[in-house]
C-alpha cells in the first residue's frame, strides 16, 4: 500500500480522527512506548510494516522488488518461481516494463528420481510482462479491470 502522506493518522479526515483513535490499536500495532512496540510486533492478526522506502516496481503477485534512492540500496525482493541464486536485479526488473519483453533466468537444483539424487538445470521465463488479472493500460504501468 502506498501513501500520500508520511502516516497513516496523517490520512484521517479531521471528522473522523477520534473514532480512528479509538479502532486504530485493534488493526496497529502500539508506538507509544518500545515495550508496547516489541511485544506488538509479535501479536498475530495486527498490520504491520513489511517494507518501506522509496519505490516499488511490481510485475505481478508475488514478484516485486522494492528499492530505496539513495547509496544504502535497501532492497527486498521476491521472484516466484526464480532461485534466489539467479540474483535479479531492479535493472532486470525495470528492462520487463520498458521492453515488453521477459527475462529469462536458470534455475538449478536437485531431484530424487528412482531413489537417485539428480541434478538439474531449467531454463524459464522468470520475469514476465503478461499479467492475466488485469488490463495494462498503454502506459505499460496503469491497470484496469478485464472486459471479459
Amino acid at each position: 500500500m502506498a501513501l500520500a502522506a508520511d502516516t497513516l493518522d496523517e490520512l484521517i479526515k479531521p471528522e473522523l480522527r477520534q473514532d480512528w483513535t479509538q479502532i486504530k490499536l485493534q488493526w496497529f500495532p502500539r508506538t507509544d512506548t518500545e515495550e508496547h512496540a516489541a511485544y506488538d510486533r509479535r501479536t498475530p492478526g495486527l498490520f504491520k510494516v513489511e517494507w518501506s522506502g522509496g519505490g516499488f516496481v511490481g510485475l505481478s503477485a508475488k514478484t516485486y522488488f522494492c528499492f530505496e534512492p539513495d547509496a544504502k540500496q535497501k532492497e527486498k525482493c521476491s521472484t516466484k518461481g526464480i532461485n534466489k541464486a539467479a540474483q535479479v536485479t531492479i535493472e532486470h526488473f525495470r528492462s520487463v516494463l520498458q521492453t515488453k519483453q521477459s527475462v529469462s533466468s536458470t534455475n538449478r537444483g536437485f531431484i530424487v528420481k528412482n531413489n537417485t539424487m539428480l541434478s538439474y538445470r531449467m531454463e524459464r521465463k522468470g520475469l514476465s510482462y503478461f499479467y492475466c488479472k488485469r488490463k495494462i493500460l498503454d502506459d505499460g504501468i496503469s491497470t484496469t479491470f478485464l472486459d471479459i
